[in-house]
């Protein structure tokens, strides 16, 4: 098991935020669902916009929001079970909870969309708390260029790894192509490009935390699909609700020699691999 458990994101030696991804605590005597993950803002510095996206559309938090924690499991302790949550904190008192059904688990072998950070590029980081590189963290280095950032974070199911879920699974190239809307329930999962101009406006890192290997996706751009969020320090959540389906409920259509197409559906392709997979 990889010993590191934080990621920070930082400018010029200076966190910008912190995620810890920790396995479910055992007191919840539970199998559905494996990993609590853990957000802070950069220190004294709350997020210009916290929000969910929903089906309906996005829910904005209205009060000061500087840490989120997103529990992807059921409490089984009591009757009824109750549903994974997410919560918005000020100062650790939470703000705004939503429960929902996402969880991260074998059953279900994708990168689940976690949340999105946008970063400025005027924001000011000498304010910020310097930190020392450790050898127990994933330090995510920010270029210093005058682009606003978003930064997408994705994390795999325990003890698969990033390497055998792109070398296995078809819809592996959906996060090298597809921007997040494609698991927008409010836009219907409509493909976008990813929205950067040149090749070098993106960066995809892999990093281990845990038991858990994450897709961290970079974009340097002065124009996402979220206008009311980029160029501003926001933390966007993603429907964590059925979030694979909006995945697998695609057509694939294949040439035939004769000039004629065939048609294949994701859902039957990625029950095939991941069968293949798990033997």
């Amino acid at each position: 098991m990889n010993s590191k458990k934080f990621i920070r994101l930082v400018k010029n030696g200076r966190q910008l935020l912190r995620m810890k991804v920790k396995e479910t605590p055992i007191r919840y005597n539970t199998n559905k669902g494996e990993v609590d993950i853990l957000i802070d803002s950069a220190k004294n510095k709350c997020f210009d916009v916290a929000c969910l996206q929903t089906e309906k559309g996005r829910i904005y938090c209205e009060k000061p929001i500087n840490s989120a924690s997103w529990h992807g499991f059921y409490d089984e302790r009591e009757n009824p079970i109750k549903l994974p949550v997410l919560h918005f904190k000020h100062n650790h008192e939470k703000v705004f909870s939503s429960r929902h059904r996402g969880i991260i688990q074998q059953e279900n072998i994708f990168l689940f969309p976690i949340c999105s950070l946008y970063l400025p590029k005027d924001i000011d980081v000498t304010n910020l708390s310097k930190i020392e590189v450790s050898a127990n963290d994933h330090f995510i280095e920010i270029k210093d260029n005058s682009s606003n950032v978003r930064v997408d974070f994705f994390i795999l199911p325990k003890g698969v790894s990033f390497e055998k879920f792109v070398s296995n699974i078809s819809l592996s190239f959906i996060y090298f192509v597809s921007d997040i809307s494609i698991f927008n329930k409010h836009l219907n999962g409509e493909f976008r490009a990813l929205p950067v101009e040149k090749s070098e406006g993106i960066e995809f890192q892999n990093v281990q935390v845990g038991e858990w290997d994450m897709l961290i996706r970079l974009l340097y751009t002065e124009k996402t699909n979220e206008p009311d969020l980029c160029g501003k320090y926001s933390l966007l959540f993603h429907d964590p609700n059925d979030a694979i389906e909006m995945l697998l409920d695609r057509n694939i259509v294949y040439p035939k020699n004769d000039g004629q197409v065939t048609y294949d559906t994701m859902r039957d392709k990625y029950n095939n691999e991941v069968n293949n997979l798990k033997t």
